[in-house]
């Protein structure tokens, strides 16, 4: 029979300090106290992986915390600037309804619009939110803008060159006593100008920069001097006493070229005045105090042009 083998064991023992206690001992296997002691090792290692590990979850939620605070903040800023460009594209329609009533006062046609998307907004990755979208429209609407404001103001700067050589000023101030069109008194039949009642003598001005084509007597006018202007146009200045310019010579918007007088067809010491255009007698009235929006609707062309 084989001998059995003998289990190994550690013996712990209790001595008091005192001579009078008798001392305790006690046998523990050595499984038991292997097993303890892997026990002990096995808790504390579980106890410090579980502390490191809520330390980095700790960490993590801070993070996480400090990231929702800071995408918070973006969210507020992008929705602050979202409600900025929709003021501005607000603003954009206020200036383009504006413009366009001042394009109608002009005569001109409304803008169109006629810009080219630099890139395409429904396929572009930078312009899948809505800000981008505004962004994008908001560029358009001001390059747009700044290509109508363009035209405009060379319009007006062509209306106000042809303005400038256009017989707008009246020649001498006073009552019209007689309208362009038919008329039976004193003359029945066509008058082709407006005659403005004036003391005798009175200076009579130049209604534009021009040349003078004659001064001399005319049948009917008297005593008359012809100016010749820019674009085909002319006007003629009767009943003159006598003579402040010559045939040939320059005069200037508000220069004399003559005084007012009695000569010719006349019942009384009146300006007969006339504006023409290629020889054609046209409605002084429609001329004189003209200003920039009246020309501007006058001379508008079918294609815009002048």
């Amino acid at each position: 029979m084989a001998t059995q083998k003998k289990k190994k064991h550690f013996t712990f023992m209790i001595v008091p300090h005192d001579a009078q206690g008798q001392p305790i001992s006690f046998k523990v296997p050595a499984s038991w106290l292997y097993a303890g002691v892997f026990t002990l090792v096995f808790c504390l290692l579980l106890v410090g992986s579980s502390i490191v590990y809520s330390t980095l979850i700790s960490r993590r939620l801070i993070g996480y915390s400090q990231a929702i605070a800071q995408n918070q903040k973006q969210e507020a800023r992008l929705s602050a600037f979202s409600q900025k460009t929709a003021q501005l594209l607000g603003a954009i329609d206020q200036l383009v309804s504006e413009e366009n009533n001042l394009r109608q006062m002009l005569g001109l046609k409304s803008w169109k619009n006629q810009a080219r998307l630099p890139f395409d907004l429904k396929s572009s990755p930078e312009a899948k939110d809505k800000i981008s979208l505004e962004l994008g429209r908001a560029a358009i609407k001001l390059s747009e803008r700044r290509e109508s404001l363009d035209e405009l103001k060379s319009w007006v700067k062509r209306i106000q060159e042809r303005l400038a050589d256009t017989p707008t000023s009246w020649p001498i101030h006073g009552r019209i006593t007689s309208g362009f069109g038919y008329r039976s008194y004193p003359w029945r039949g066509t008058h082709k100008g407006v005659d403005i009642q004036a003391q005798y003598g009175a200076p009579i001005r130049a209604t534009a920069d021009g040349v003078v084509a004659s001064a001399g007597w005319i049948r009917g006018y008297g005593k008359t001097v012809v100016l010749s202007h820019q674009h085909g146009l002319s006007t003629i200045y009767g009943h003159c006493s006598r003579f402040n310019v010559a045939p040939g010579q320059k005069v200037a918007r508000g220069q004399v070229v003559g005084f007012v007088g009695l000569t010719g067809w006349t019942t009384g010491a009146h300006l007969h005045y006339e504006v023409r255009k290629f020889e054609t007698a046209q409605n002084p009235m429609a001329y004189l105090d003209m200003n920039v929006l009246s020309a501007s609707r006058m001379w508008r062309g079918k294609n815009g042009s002048i």
